[in-house]
């Protein structure tokens, strides 16, 4: 059996791009990972926000949906504890079960609104 080693990156993949850069510390790279999040994060409580408000203009009230999740699973808890996080447990922030939708896996978000005045 021959022994076949192939390069990881040809010329033509950019090698000499990889030349002169550094690889950051430990702890400049969580910073990225970090900031990365802190941005998704608050993109993410920017639309519950606005998904919330709409609700509110249509007087919605009890149980309602306020959003589908739909992130790799390695990402679920960082979403959920930002959802838990705006949410005050009055208006009782519920997480569902896992569902499957377009062989994708999702959970809705809930929330529970107060009864409108009529």
């Amino acid at each position: 059996m021959a022994d076949f080693q192939r390069p990881l990156l040809s010329k033509e993949e950019g090698h000499s791009e990889y030349v002169k850069k550094e690889i950051p510390s430990f702890g400049d790279l969580r910073n990225m990972y970090n900031q990365k999040w802190a941005k998704e994060k608050q993109d993410f409580q920017a639309q519950l926000k606005a998904n919330f408000f709409n609700l509110v203009e249509r007087h919605a009230e009890g149980k309602q949906e306020i959003f589908m999740l739909c992130v790799p699973e390695r990402k679920e808890k960082l979403y959920t504890d930002a959802f838990l996080d705006i949410f005050p447990s009055q208006y009782t922030p519920h997480i569902g079960e896992v569902e499957r939708l377009a062989n994708k896996r999702t959970r809705k978000l809930h929330i529970t609104l107060p009864q409108s005045f009529h």
